[in-house]
């Protein structure tokens, strides 16, 4: 496994890790099994970044990943987030208050069962929460306690990540950066480069269709709880498949598989620090961190950039 620099924070973390939101079930049914052999296997191969949530399952993905931890910590750079509601009353909503901040953060310690995470991150507040600044406060007192190491956002959109750096509280921003959503490159990267603020590149393998592995017919199953019953359904679903076809080509050489040309890709860029693939099982686990050792050959990735400024951004 190789590894780099999390941006200011000076964290060593493992170029492929672990995104843990697969194992509470938001990709389908799974195993708790097959969910910690994937941890077990991870950590074996050298990986050592896991991201999680407490919105992951209500908390499941915490909870599990503090079962697998259990005496092995600390070879973990463990990240968790915090901020959208997924249980009562305001089921639905995002609250980024101080109080309710400090609440969940010491909620996630237990169910993780550590007294510090090295990373906790504001997940997926609003431009408008970023600037005004209250709940950094917070998040400064949690890190003088020792119960947080640093601190960042995960965001959803470009004017978010843009916010967050320029902001200069966040160490680091996590965001979707793939072969088919490369905007984050021209308009937030630079901006993270000089602040040297870490970027985390999640959802790199798109849901599953950068694995090569999914068809048209996959679209009935996407049932439920699964987060693509939401957004790949249909025709969405079919362009997707669509645009990843044309890059089939990245298949060629030291890659082997579909998934480690896209990790590939987003290990290319020096703004990235880590990329967090899913893994449902031991076997996709060891898959993904081969990634990390794959190169993309500069005739490709000039290929890639003509893609994406004509049909893949389309």
């Amino acid at each position: 496994m190789k590894y780099r620099i999390l941006g200011r924070t000076g964290l060593r973390v493992s170029a492929v890790g672990l995104g843990t939101m697969v194992h509470a079930g938001h990709f389908g049914p799974m195993d708790d099994r097959e969910s910690l052999s994937a941890i077990e296997t991870a950590m074996d191969l050298g990986v050592n970044f896991i991201d999680t949530s407490d919105a992951y399952g209500a908390g499941y993905s915490e909870t599990l990943l503090g079962q697998a931890l259990r005496g092995k910590r600390d070879r973990i750079v463990l990240a968790t987030k915090g901020g959208n509601v997924m249980v009562g009353p305001d089921r639905g909503k995002r609250i980024f208050t101080p109080d309710y901040i400090a609440r969940v953060m010491d909620e996630s310690l237990k169910r993780l069962q550590t007294d510090y995470v090295d990373l906790y991150q504001l997940h997926n507040p609003t431009v408008d929460v970023i600037e005004r600044g209250e709940v950094w406060e917070v998040l400064e007192r949690a890190k003088q306690a020792g119960k947080i190491r640093h601190y960042g956002v995960s965001i959803n959109s470009i004017e978010e990540g843009i916010a967050a750096v320029n902001g200069g509280r966040s160490d680091t921003v996590q965001l979707e950066y793939n072969l088919l959503a490369q905007e984050p490159a021209e308009k937030i990267f630079p901006l993270a480069q000089k602040a040297n603020v870490g970027i985390i590149a999640r959802v790199p393998l798109r849901r599953g269709i950068l694995t090569g592995k999914l068809t048209a017919a996959d679209d009935g199953r996407f049932q439920g709880e699964d987060v693509r019953a939401r957004s790949f359904k249909g025709e969405p679903f079919r362009r997707e498949l669509e645009k990843a076809e044309q890059l089939r080509f990245l298949v060629d050489g030291n890659i082997q598989t579909f998934a480690q040309a896209a990790i590939a890709f987003c290990l290319a860029h020096p703004a990235v620090s880590t990329t967090i693939p899913g893994a449902r099982n031991a076997q996709q686990m060891r898959e993904n961190a081969v990634g990390a050792d794959a190169i993309i050959p500069a005739e490709h990735l000039q290929r890639i950039d003509e893609l994406w400024r004509g049909s893949l951004s389309s």
